[in-house]
């Protein structure tokens, strides 16, 4: 590949040795005495749907393969990354916390352990911190923590879980410490209940469904209650839902702006006026979404927004392994209708500017 690529979302497996980086009672508590102890009791498993379901790719963790630091480490090597990102995977269930407490314990836990177990591992490995939005403003005093001392982009918000959504002024404290920190925050889906799947009865159009839903919700609670007006410096990335959804979202929330509005007669509406409408804030710059190789309908996406929210996503090893991934960055590269500076911006020049990366050394 004649250009850098930075993969702006893949997946670290936690395992057992996140109970050793707890601190306080909770280290001592009977929910931690019994050895070896699986992921499932420090999160909340992520909802009813993920029983019972496989994966295609033979690389994949889903297909009893288990992904640790040095597989992140061949894999980054091996395809050829500037970078790649990493987020949790049980750690996706984090919004369904419904103590405070222990998501302030489980997110300091499982900083300290990514930061020793990957990203002290190789310099290609970086990380997005857990926050516990439960408690606002010690998820900011978190974030901080992660950014300045444990060297992370930022913080991974989650798509649903939450009591509030993301535009609620409960979380205003995260996003003022992500400004000022001048950081990345990403929206990432993983919890799919209460969606209106749940009398389905088969995973793939959970999942297929559930990710950009989630999106667009997190999207417009952020838009809609004036959370980029208010931080006018604030990134946010929307990741694991593809790119399909951003035109779509585009067109039904002008429209539906264009013909309803808020009567507030305390004033405190935030949303978008009339001289603004949704659509513009994808346009800011400091919107992104992630996307994936195979995509049909990206040159359309490409067309409508052009290509600078759009970042190249692996999401290693969820669903795809290391020869999926080449063949993804290969289908962007090579994909007609494409300039070479928009195959640049997707595959490195969009996430660099995102998550704040430093240029490709020579």
């Amino acid at each position: 590949m004649p250009i850098p690529v930075i993969d702006a979302d893949g997946h670290v497996f936690e395992d057992p040795s996140i109970a050793d980086y707890i601190d306080g009672p909770y280290r001592r508590s009977s929910l931690l005495n019994f050895g070896v102890v699986g992921t499932h009791r420090l999160w909340p498993t992520p909802d009813a749907h993920h029983f019972g379901i496989g994966y295609r790719s033979p690389q994949a963790f889903g297909s009893r393969r288990g992904v640790g630091p040095e597989d992140w480490v061949h894999f980054v090597e091996e395809a050829g990354l500037e970078y790649s990102v990493l987020y949790p995977t049980s750690g996706l269930a984090m919004g369904l916390i419904s103590s405070p407490d222990w998501a302030i314990a489980i997110s300091k836990a499982y900083n300290n352990w990514l930061h020793d177990k990957y990203l002290k591992r190789h310099r290609r490995l970086k990380g997005m911190a857990l926050i516990p939005m439960q408690a606002p403003k010690e998820a900011a005093a978190e974030l901080r923590r992660a950014v300045k001392q444990l060297g992370m982009l930022g913080a991974m918000l989650p798509a649903r879980g939450l009591v509030k959504h993301l535009g609620a002024e409960e979380y205003w404290p995260v996003y003022e410490e992500a400004q000022r920190l001048n950081c990345a925050l990403a929206v990432h889906g993983g919890s799919h209940s209460g969606m209106g799947f749940d009398s389905f009865t088969v995973y793939p159009p959970i999942s297929g469904l559930g990710h950009p839903f989630s999106l667009m919700i997190a999207l417009s609670a952020m838009v809609f209650h004036g959370i980029f007006d208010r931080f006018p410096r604030l990134r946010v990335a929307f990741l694991e839902g593809g790119s399909g959804w951003a035109t779509f979202w585009m067109d039904r929330m002008d429209r539906t702006h264009q013909y309803h509005y808020v009567i507030d007669p305390r004033g405190t509406y935030r949303g978008p006026t009339l001289k603004k409408n949704p659509s513009d804030y994808l346009k800011t710059g400091r919107i992104f979404i992630g996307c994936e190789g195979n995509e049909e309908s990206l040159l359309y996406q490409i067309a409508r927004l052009g290509a600078e929210p759009f970042l190249f996503a692996s999401d290693f090893p969820h669903e795809i392994g290391l020869e999926e991934c080449r063949q993804e960055i290969e289908e962007i590269w090579k994909r007609r209708g494409l300039s070479l500076k928009d195959k640049k911006a997707i595959l490195a020049g969009n996430a660099r500017r995102f998550y704040g990366l430093p240029g490709r050394r020579r």
